[in-house]
């Protein structure tokens, strides 16, 4: 037996070296070295401190990643996918051109000793911008509408200002901060908190997460309170240049939305407007007020007028010569004893003034002309006419009238 085991030893040791030279070179064959392309590998930005520290901000492009090529051998770059790999960019060792160079390799360290890792854009470039400060008003953004016969009085928030801060260019880009509320169908004062809402000139909604704040929420209260629509009534004061009046007081609009407590709304009636001076006026008077100036206390306006805009037509005064016949004349007093007569022929003429339009439609029985008899005997009288005031029209002369007065037989 121990013979057989030794006989032809050498050819068996021979074998057994064959065997292992054909293991290692299959084994070599078989585990080849290969290269593969590892994309998506998402940067790290680490040291931000060197920028932050000199009251700077810096903004990195959005979905930033990086590729490489990966050699070694077959077995350990097959399985290789992104998260076996690193990519940090360290922003202490920014360029002056601001890049900032990738630096790559693998997690595993076993790893990292079987691989080559190459990649052709090797840095990022990176905004950095002067950081700055600044405080903004809040301003109160209702949506919806409140229930109707109500309206909004007031809108506070609090805090009123917020510091923004952040980059100058994005900080620059804020317009306005606004806060929502929601008010639909409402009927009594409310409360709320939100968040505040930065927009830029056109009001499109910036991005908020660029801007650090110092608060985060809002308190809200919105005034809601019964409204009250009122005529307004427009006076002048002062008058105009000799030979011209006013003929027409035009203005828009001509009554208000105004919001109070029951109590307030109930005591007022109209607002009345009683300052326009047309002092020498010869021509028509425009002009605009502000309608909260002429509100009583405690009342607000619901609505958005918020100026009355009001034309004065001023015109020249006219004359126009109106005949009196005998008929016209009215006897007051008459007795029935007595004849009353002006004679034959008898006609007078009263000359009048005031504007156009006004003269236009005047005849002599809108001044309903007049003579008082009462008490006269028979005899030969001469009275003066009396007419009717006519607010815009004025008589220019005084008519005197001859009346006979005979006793009846």
């Amino acid at each position: 037996m121990k013979n057989n085991f030794f006989r032809h030893f050498e050819l068996k040791i021979l074998s057994l070296i064959i065997a292992i030279v054909v293991w290692i070179i299959v084994a070599n064959v078989d585990d080849y070295k290969t290269t593969k392309q590892v994309s998506g590998i998402e940067i790290e930005f680490v040291n931000g401190s060197a920028i932050t520290g000199k009251n700077k901000v810096y903004e990195v492009p959005e979905g930033t990643t990086i590729d490489v090529v990966v050699k070694g051998r077959r077995k350990v770059v097959e399985g290789l996918t992104k998260e076996d790999f690193k990519a940090v960019a360290d922003l202490s060792k920014m360029s002056i051109t601001n890049a900032v160079k990738v630096e790559v390799s693998a997690v595993s360290s076993m790893v990292a000793r079987d691989l080559t890792i190459s990649y052709a854009n090797d840095s990022v470039v990176v905004a950095v911008e002067d950081k700055i400060k600044k405080q903004l008003p809040v301003t109160v953004r209702t949506q919806s509408d409140v229930a109707n016969g109500y309206a909004i009085r007031s809108k506070t928030a609090a805090p009123n200002l917020i510091t923004v801060e952040g980059a100058e260019s994005a900080v620059n880009l804020i317009e306005e901060v606004v806060v929502d509320v929601n008010v639909a169908g409402a009927k009594q004062s409310l409360t709320a908190s939100s968040n505040p809402i930065f927009l830029d000139k056109s009001g499109t909604v910036l991005d908020a997460s660029k801007y650090s704040y110092d608060t985060d929420e809002i308190e809200v209260a919105v005034e809601i309170l019964k409204t009250k629509e009122l005529p307004l009534k427009i006076d002048t004061t002062g008058t105009p240049k000799d030979g011209y009046a006013i003929s027409d007081i035009n203005y828009q609009p001509t009554s208000i939305l105004v919001v109070g407590e029951s109590e307030n709304l109930a005591n007022v009636s109209e607002i009345r407007i009683d300052d326009i001076d047309v002092t020498d006026c010869d021509a028509d008077l425009e002009t605009s007020v502000v309608v909260t100036d002429y509100l009583p206390e405690d009342i607000t306006l619901a609505g958005d007028v918020q100026e009355i805009m009001i034309k004065v037509v001023v015109e020249p005064i006219e004359e126009k010569t109106l005949v009196v016949n005998p008929d016209n004349i009215d006897l007051i007093g008459q007795e029935r004893g007595y004849s009353y007569s002006f004679g034959t022929d008898a006609k007078y003429t009263l000359r009048v003034s005031g504007l156009r339009e006004d003269l236009d439609k005047l005849d002599i029985a809108n001044l309903s002309p007049s003579i008082d008899v009462t008490g006269y005997g028979e005899g030969d009288y001469t009275f003066t006419l009396q007419c009717k005031e006519l607010e815009k029209i004025q008589v220019m002369n005084t008519l005197k009238v001859r009346l006979e007065i005979t006793q009846k037989e």
